[in-house]
C-alpha cells in the first residue's frame, strides 16, 4: 500500500459522550510516563464540539483518539508520519491501536472502563492523492489488509466492505466471521 497516512478504529460501544472527557488524565499519564514507544506531546479536549473529535493525543507521528464519530465510541490510531513499508504498515497500526486499547481498558482513572471488541474494526486510508475511494483501490488494498488482519488476530477472518462517496477517504469495515 502506498499510502502517506492510515487509520483505524476499534470500537467500544460501552462509552456514552460525557464518558469521553475522563480519557484527559490518562492522556496526560501516557506523556508523563512515556507509556507508548513514540513521541506523543499534547492532549486536546474537544469534546464541547458537536461532531468533533472527542479527546486528542497528540504525537509525533501518530495521534490516538477517543472518537465518537457517527455515535459509535471507540479508539481511532491515526499515523501521519513516519510510516512503515509494504506489508508492515497495516500491521504496524493495528497493533498500535490494539495495544492502547489494552492500556486504556486497564487505566485505573477511568470511571467507566471501555470493553473494546475487535469484531468490528474501522480502517481508513485519508491519502486521496495516492489511494481513491472507488472499488480498484478496494481491490487493490483488499488482500493485504485481509492478510494484516489474520496475522495481527489470529484465528479470526474477516469480511471487508467499502463504504463512503468517492470524494471521501477510502473507508473499509473489516467485521470478524463467526
Amino acid at each position: 500500500m502506498k499510502a502517506t497516512k492510515l487509520q483505524v478504529k476499534i470500537f467500544a460501544d460501552n462509552l456514552r459522550l460525557e464518558d469521553i472527557e475522563s480519557f484527559v488524565p490518562v492522556f496526560h499519564r501516557w506523556i508523563r510516563d512515556n507509556v507508548l514507544d513514540e513521541m506523543v506531546i499534547d492532549v486536546a479536549d474537544y469534546t464541547h464540539v458537536p461532531g468533533g473529535p472527542g479527546v486528542v493525543l497528540v504525537g509525533h507521528g501518530s495521534d490516538y483518539y477517543v472518537d465518537v464519530a457517527d455515535d459509535r465510541p471507540g479508539l481511532l490510531y491515526s499515523r501521519k508520519r513516519a510510516l512503515p513499508e509494504g506489508a508492515e504498515l497495516v500491521d504496524d497500526a493495528l497493533r498500535r491501536a490494539l495495544k492502547a486499547t489494552e492500556l486504556l481498558a486497564a487505566a485505573a482513572e477511568l470511571p467507566v472502563k471501555p470493553v473494546f471488541s475487535t469484531q468490528e474494526i474501522l480502517i481508513r486510508v485519508p491519502d486521496r492523492l495516492h489511494i481513491q475511494n472507488d472499488e480498484a483501490s478496494f481491490d487493490g488494498v483488499r488482500g493485504e489488509l485481509t492478510a494484516a488482519l489474520g496475522r495481527v488476530f489470529p484465528g479470526k477472518t474477516f469480511e471487508l466492505q467499502r463504504e463512503g462517496e468517492p470524494r471521501e477517504p477510502l473507508t473499509i469495515r473489516a467485521r470478524a466471521q463467526a
